[in-house]
């Protein structure tokens, strides 16, 4: 019945320790045998994305930077590809200065995936650790804040912060009525920063949900015929426009009210469960 499946990978595809569990490495190589395309759909950067799905043997189209695009591993080229518009970011890296907030963008894997900054003078312990470390140092780029909305093929606009919430950051959206704006929110692990939250801020109607139905298309499907396993905000539109959305234990209240199944955690193998009971028929 679901011959297209979409499976988030933080806190969905990779259990608490970061490593695909061996069941659910079975489970998602037998729905391949099986006939079935598996695919990732993630906020995470290609580079990062594509590692995972090399891991896992996935070698169709992901989508990736939260349905900004779906690129093709085969051809190294994207399929769907929707940057954010210049005044969004204008609007959006505005706002967040006049909040005292750093602001950043992740740009397009096809123009490099470069990291954009504010001028170093702004980081706080995280961004500038998150800046020099060494996986990512040569894609760290310097701008002026003033300057963000000249940088090409923007992906998303991100900012931290300890002790950060998503409260703070809808009142800071709503502060600014004219601005059209959605965001996802993440913890973010560092040694002096406990209580740290990334966000990632993006125009309505740039989703999951959007990307999966490019993604349907593409391959001659009906949105009735795919499966999406998620746990967070960020999946709750792909949730909704499934065949079948599926919210993992370990997902947040919200995820799971919109899901037509929940399955067990992340730490006890809920994608397998998943595939297991709706595309293996186990």
């Amino acid at each position: 019945m679901y011959k297209l499946i979409a499976l988030d990978i933080d806190g969905t595809l990779l259990d608490p320790q970061g490593q695909i569990r061996p069941r659910v490495r079975a489970a998602v190589a037998q729905a391949v045998v099986q006939g079935c395309i598996v695919t990732l759909a993630t906020g995470r950067r290609h580079r990062s994305a594509r590692q995972v799905a090399a891991d896992l043997g996935i070698a169709v189209p992901l989508i990736m930077y939260s349905g900004g695009i779906v690129y093709d591993p085969a051809t190294e080229s994207a399929l769907l590809h929707r940057p954010l518009p210049a005044e969004f970011v204008r609007a959006t890296v505005a706002m967040l200065r006049r909040a005292g907030l750093g602001a950043g963008l992740l740009q397009s894997p096809l123009r490099g995936e470069k990291i954009y900054l504010g001028p170093p003078e702004y980081d706080d312990p995280y961004l500038h650790d998150y800046a020099t470390h060494p996986e990512r140092a040569e894609l760290v780029m310097r701008h002026p804040y003033d300057e963000m909305a000249s940088v090409a093929d923007p992906m998303v606009v991100f900012t931290a912060g300890s002790g950060l919430t998503n409260r703070q950051i809808s009142s800071l959206i709503a502060e600014n009525p004219d601005l059209e704006c959605k965001f996802y929110g993440y913890s973010l692990r560092h040694r002096s920063a406990p209580d740290l939250h990334g966000f990632d801020l993006l125009p309505p109607g740039h989703s999951k949900a959007v990307a999966l139905q490019f993604l349907a298309e593409h391959f001659g499907l009906e949105l009735s015929e795919t499966m999406v396993i998620g746990d967070s905000f960020n999946d709750i539109e792909m949730l909704q426009a499934a065949g079948l959305g599926v919210a993992m234990g370990n997902a947040f209240p919200e995820v799971k009210a919109v899901a037509g199944v929940v399955v067990a955690s992340n730490a006890e193998d809920g994608v397998a469960e998943a595939i297991e009971r709706f595309v293996l028929g186990d």
